[in-house]
């Protein structure tokens, strides 16, 4: 199982952030312009990468940083050579030479900062993830690249921070009158290039979660990007960061799962109960919808359609059983029984927060693909996150 597409499609932003929120481990490879670049996740976390215009091995970097000399670097590959040639460089300088595993794991963290931040400048081309464990990459891994850093390097700030700097190179390139180095010194040459000028940095969007998800039942159509989605999912994201705290967010949700589904409800979940709030698609002769909603109230200690989403704090696609809560639930959005319903959580500071529900009634279609969906409620969640933490620290302001 893969995701595939195209660099002009889908930026490397967009793509580190998709693989961070999945939590997969796996190989991401890149290809532009004769070039090939590798970055190695676990459980979502950038572990190793490697560049095919990025020459330079781990013992080079190292004595380049001043952590060995050459004499030390000589030893210890003579050395691993005579004990066994795939222990990795770092243990033998570990173990043998009393390096400090702090400054190997520090160097091997710039080092892969370093590469992911070069492949933000290959602006065309295309890349693959694939899933798969991280221990059979390393030991198929190139002279120089078993090394794994034990922290895994945060793949949202990567993507954040690599933005960053192609945009200032960009403004750069605009404002002055000719260039500048591209880079310092010294410094591999592969850490910056003339390409980084016509990169394209996304904001964060794709509709293909479902591509590094688990399991054999992914569609062959969904195997390619659908343009349409992902501006649509482009744009959704780039009014939820101007969106205010609570109600502004969570009328984007509705707005963007109308997308996907001819009804839905957001729910608000408190300490002892879950809550309606708002709604569309629902339609009641004798009242309004809104007042109805608001009256619906399901105990969170209760089995109900919702209980999963709460302990799992993952989407879902299920029928509403034949139970107290879940007939209580159709009763009050009008009595029809839906062909299946979606059920979404949106986190924030690790607990759900609101839930989704939606669905297609009153025909009787099940609720087809919602990977955009369900990665729009992620970035809702962690929206709504930073929200509340600039209204603190505005509260604590004297």
């Amino acid at each position: 199982m893969s995701l595939v597409g195209n660099l002009e499609d889908l930026g490397l932003g967009d793509i580190l952030q998709i693989v961070s929120l999945s939590q997969k481990s796996g190989v991401l490879t890149l290809r532009s312009r004769n070039r090939e670049g590798k970055v190695i996740f676990l459980n979502g976390k950038v572990v190793q990468a490697s560049s095919s215009v990025f020459p330079e091995s781990f013992g080079d970097f190292l004595m380049r940083r001043g952590v060995i000399d050459f004499e030390t670097f000589k030893g210890a590959l003579a050395l691993r050579k005579s004990l066994n040639p795939q222990i990795p460089l770092e243990t033998v300088l570990f173990q043998n030479f009393g390096i400090s595993p702090n400054a190997l794991q520090e160097a091997l963290r710039a080092r892969i900062e370093a590469i992911v931040y070069s492949f933000f400048g290959w602006s065309d081309g295309t890349f693959a993830f694939e899933l798969g464990e991280v221990e059979e990459w390393a030991e198929s891994g190139a002279e120089g690249e078993r090394q794994i850093l034990q922290q895994g390097l945060n793949t949202q700030f990567l993507a954040i921070e690599g933005s960053r700097m192609i945009d200032e190179r960009r403004h750069r390139d605009l404002h002055e009158p000719s260039p500048v180095p591209l880079r310092p010194p010294g410094e591999s040459p592969s850490v910056f290039g003339p390409e980084q000028r016509e990169a394209s940095v996304y904001d964060f969007a794709s509709d293909l979660l479902k591509e590094i998800g688990e399991g054999d039942a992914v569609a062959a159509s969904s195997k390619s990007l659908r343009s349409g989605a992902l501006k649509q999912l482009q744009g959704m994201v780039q009014e939820l960061n101007n969106a205010a705290l609570g109600g502004g967010i969570l009328l984007l949700v509705l707005r963007f799962a109308s997308e996907f589904m001819n009804r839905a409800v957001i729910f608000m979940v408190k300490e002892k109960e879950i809550v309606g709030l708002g709604q569309f698609g629902i339609e009641f002769e004798d009242e309004l919808a809104d007042a109805r909603i608001r009256k619906i109230k399901i105990p969170v200690d209760e089995p109900s359609i919702f209980t999963e989403v709460l302990f799992e704090k993952v989407s879902r696609k299920l029928a509403l059983e034949d139970c107290l809560w879940d007939n209580y639930l159709k009763d009050a959005l009008g009595g029809a029984e839906p062909e299946e319903v979606f059920v979404g959580p949106l986190l924030s500071e690790g607990r759900v927060v609101a839930i989704l529900y939606g669905d297609n009634l009153p025909q009787a279609l099940s609720v087809g693909e919602t990977e955009a969906l369900e990665i729009f409620l992620m970035h809702a969640g962690l929206t709504m996150e930073k929200n509340l933490l600039e209204r603190r620290l505005r509260d604590q302001t004297p």
